[in-house]
């Protein structure tokens, strides 16, 4: 029944008119300097106390109001749970730095232990694509052992080299077979801007990084697809801050729409981009960040055709925590990062796989 109503939720959410049955207000938790904004979601009727959900968005310009973010809120509303999506606004600025998200992590955790309208016995955390690991790492975090029973991620990654790979060249490993589907830009200019001038050697292409991030932030704020050719005046625009020299450089990694990064070049900065970002933000990588600590169930959930971090990456996650963790993880087609990478149109046995993860998710606040 709770499946259902998720489902029947999801279906009607619309980003421009409430949701009926869901009230969705601001609000604001912490206290003084430590104080950031918020947004809950809870069922309109029914009894008090109800499970407490805790969404981590990713590193997006909208924040809490990122239309998939937003919708899954609703749709978790709708099944009866209270729901908090706590603003990280450092990756509002695309910034990567992951120690914010584990500070916010922690405020949302206790915001939900005190309110008298959230069931006792710990939250769920979900994390959303760049968001899932600092989840994983709140969750083991022993001084919070008892406060979060369970963890939902969605379009995740394990490895930061393989991730950034994927992003510059489409190129993913699976079944000993290297495949290729056509990357998202918008995730190597996030990348890049916080990364590139982090390369040694590359000190003097901080122009470029600046230019990428720019590039990143207007296609958040427009709404533009980063792979359609209604980007290209956008790249125009920021190119002209790039200099002279540079110009090449950013145009490895904002090419016209109609064409793809030289794949000799992408191969080689891949690896130097993810030993910068391990250098500068040791934390985007659990294999160096997870505590020691009794890690709760996790369900895992990531789009066959996602466009901006490979399923494959899941599925690294999902061994990883094997010895951890009950842990499972469900490849879709029906769910994707990039608008129209998602299949509209499933087999019924994919619908049945899909409705079968959600049950499994919403399993793990134990209503």
């Amino acid at each position: 029944m709770r499946t259902l109503r998720w489902l029947t939720t999801w279906a009607r959410a619309r980003p421009d008119k409430p949701t009926r049955g869901v009230v969705t207000e601001d609000v604001r938790i912490g206290r003084g300097e430590e104080a950031i904004r918020a947004r809950r979601h809870r069922p309109a009727r029914g009894q008090s106390p109800r499970p407490g959900w805790v969404i981590l968005h990713g590193a997006t310009i909208p924040g809490p109001d990122h239309l998939a973010i937003a919708r899954l809120a609703v749709a978790l509303a709708g099944a009866g749970a209270v729901v908090l999506v706590p603003e990280v606004r450092e990756w509002r600025q695309l910034r990567l730095d992951p120690a914010p998200a584990l500070a916010v992590l922690r405020l949302a955790i206790g915001h939900m232990h005190d309110h008298p309208g959230v069931r006792s016995g710990g939250v769920v955390l979900v994390g959303t694509s760049f968001g899932c690991p600092q989840t994983l790492i709140t969750a083991a975090d022993p001084a919070l052992r008892g406060h979060v029973r369970g963890v939902l991620g969605f379009g995740t990654y394990h490895s930061l080299a393989d991730t950034i790979r994927f992003g510059l060249t489409g190129q993913f490993e699976w079944r000993g077979r290297t495949e290729y589907l056509r990357p998202d830009p918008y995730g190597r200019w996030v990348v890049a801007s916080n990364y590139l001038h982090r390369i040694p050697g590359y000190e003097e292409a901080e122009d470029v990084s600046r230019a990428l991030g720019e590039l990143a932030t207007l296609a958040g704020q427009h709404g533009i697809m980063s792979w359609e050719p209604s980007s290209d005046p956008f790249k125009e625009r920021v190119l002209a801050s790039v200099s002279p020299g540079n110009r090449g450089l950013f145009r490895l990694f904002a090419p016209v729409a109609a064409r793809e990064p030289d794949p000799i070049l992408a191969n080689e900065l891949a690896p130097l981009l993810a030993e910068a970002g391990r250098a500068t933000h040791p934390g985007l990588e659990l294999r160096d960040s997870l505590p020691a600590g009794v890690l709760p169930p996790v369900r895992l959930i990531h789009g066959r055709h996602d466009h901006l971090i490979p399923f494959t990456e899941t599925l690294a996650l999902e061994r990883f925590l094997r010895k951890r963790a009950d842990v499972t993880a469900t490849v879709t087609d029906l769910f994707a990062h990039s608008k129209g990478s998602g299949r509209q149109v499933a087999r019924p046995g994919e619908a049945v796989r899909f409705l079968a993860a959600i049950r499994g998710a919403l399993g793990l606040d134990g209503a």
